[in-house]
């Protein structure tokens, strides 16, 4: 796990934008689990040099601008990294519309790439939900999760969430609607999944990987036809020299069901029905996510570790 000691702060001067580039004040930043893995050279993402600032996905507004597809006052999204204000090429970022119901931090949240978008193609796109489906989902007080439960709901799923203590297990059931919620530090995940849901999961969003694959995979419907969707292991990320496998994937065999995962830039195709179905939902109230809120730039790396040790609900993100 990296240390403050790994990280530095930096003031330095931005130069004037160049033709097509534009400066803009960052308002909001995702802290989100692929970032750590930037950060090792066994990482499913580049590795950045040492050196570099760190990557994140933000939105922020435009306040310089030699841009002709982006003027002063434009809120755009992208990666603006870890910083208080950022100088990218207009082709790096997007153009996006707050509005009533839709606060600009929304872009890094419900309609988030790694956030929002990612549930919703990781639940729709892949593990083609059906109304009806008992649906569990790992790391779901988190913020690709607590999408995840919400549209789930949305699509008339019997949402089962797997989360760590009593806080974050209340959270899921009375914040976010989901109908059963499981507190893996209790132990005994297997036997707390056959009880709740007794006949089997139909899908299975995964975002933590390790045992909780293991028991989710040995309570797949026997009938066949469960999905199980790999969104990511966060379990894992401390050790992708050394990662640790299911040991019962041959419950897929045995079931006749499938696994897949995926990459969410790999749907860009689906983003705009997906933009339409979040935004609704958050029009009318159906979907929320919770900002746990780290202040300032200089708490960045203790917000990345934070999203490490469990110590947040909902969106983690920093206000620089």
């Amino acid at each position: 796990m990296p240390t403050d000691a790994d990280f530095a702060i930096l003031d330095e001067d931005l130069p004037a934008p160049a033709v097509g580039q534009v400066i803009a004040k960052v308002d909001t930043l995702s802290v989100d689990a692929w970032i750590r893995t930037t950060l090792s050279d066994a990482g499913m993402h580049t590795t950045e040099p040492l050196g570099s600032t760190i990557r994140a996905f933000g939105v922020g507004q435009v306040i310089e601008s030699a841009s002709e597809k982006l003027a002063v006052g434009d809120w755009v999204y992208g990666q603006l990294k870890a910083q208080t204000f950022a100088l990218a090429a207009d082709e790096e970022l997007t153009k996006v519309e707050p509005e009533e119901g839709i606060e600009p931090s929304a872009f890094v949240g419900a309609l988030g790439i790694t956030t929002g978008l990612t549930a919703w193609v990781g639940l729709i796109a892949v593990g083609e939900v059906q109304k009806g489906d008992v649906v569990v989902v790992s790391g779901a007080a988190g913020a690709v999760g607590s999408c995840v439960v919400q549209l789930a709901k949305a699509r008339g799923a019997y949402v089962i969430g797997i989360a760590g203590g009593p806080h974050k297990c209340s959270y899921l059931i009375d914040e976010l609607g989901a109908d059963a919620a499981i507190d893996y530090k209790q132990g005994g995940v297997k036997e707390q999944l056959a009880k709740a849901a007794p006949n089997g999961i139909d899908v299975f969003f995964d975002n933590v990987g390790g045992d909780i694959l293991d028991s989710v995979l040995d309570n797949l419907r026997p009938t066949g036809g469960a999905r199980v969707v790999i969104c990511g292991a966060i379990s894992q990320y401390q050790h992708l020299d050394d990662v640790q496998g299911p040991k019962l994937y041959l419950r897929l065999a045995e079931r006749n069901a499938s696994m897949r995962g995926f990459v969410v830039s790999h749907h860009a195709n689906r983003w705009p029905e997906a933009s339409s179905e979040i935004s609704q939902l958050l029009r009318s109230g159906a979907m929320k996510l919770p900002e746990h809120v780290v202040s300032t730039v200089d708490q960045f790396p203790e917000a990345l570790m934070m999203l490490f040790n469990g110590k947040h609900i909902g969106n983690l993100v920093v206000k620089p």
